[in-house]
């Protein structure tokens, strides 16, 4: 007797996708520098102080126009509060960098808020108890009070007319 055997079953098990993405050619160099920049991210995160990591990517390495030698890292900051708290600790960020063996020879910082990352962003506004428009008595007898004491004035003219609109 025949067995039927399912042709699914007789091809050869698939290959990780991560073995497609290390061969040679364009796309393992890409792989590669992804696998750099996610290294790159890692360390510059941890050497931030946990309040400023939020919102904060690093968005790639380049070679500075003048100089062909110097790397230039450009980190992304999601708002210019961000942007400028990051500022501040470039000099010591770098040289931390540089400590621990990075050829990172200067860091600019620029504003790109994410469109997807709405939490930074979506404020709503402050709700204010309404008071009705209504002065407390202590409060009318203390601006009666003030608008007796004043000589004739535009100051008192003007707190007479508030104080008989709030009576």
């Amino acid at each position: 007797m025949r067995r039927f055997t399912h042709h699914a079953l007789q091809t050869p098990a698939a290959k990780p996708l991560n073995d497609w993405l290390a061969k040679a050619g364009p796309v393992s160099t890409l792989m590669q520098t992804a696998r750099q920049l996610s290294v790159l991210e890692a360390e510059v995160l941890a050497l931030l102080p946990a309040g400023m990591r939020d919102g904060l990517a690093v968005a790639g390495v380049k070679r500075d126009a003048t100089d062909p030698n110097a790397q230039v890292l450009l980190l992304l900051a999601a708002h210019g509060a961000a942007a400028a708290r990051v500022r501040q600790v470039v000099p010591t960020l770098l040289a931390r960098l540089q400590q621990r063996g990075s050829h990172i020879t200067a860091i600019r910082v620029r504003v790109q808020p994410e469109v997807s990352r709405h939490a930074d962003w979506e404020v709503e506004p402050v709700q204010r108890q309404r008071t009705g428009g209504r002065m407390t008595p202590t409060g009318l007898a203390n601006l009666d009070q003030l608008a007796r004491s004043l000589p004739d004035s535009p100051l008192r003219d003007a707190l007479n007319t508030l104080l008989a609109h709030h009576r």
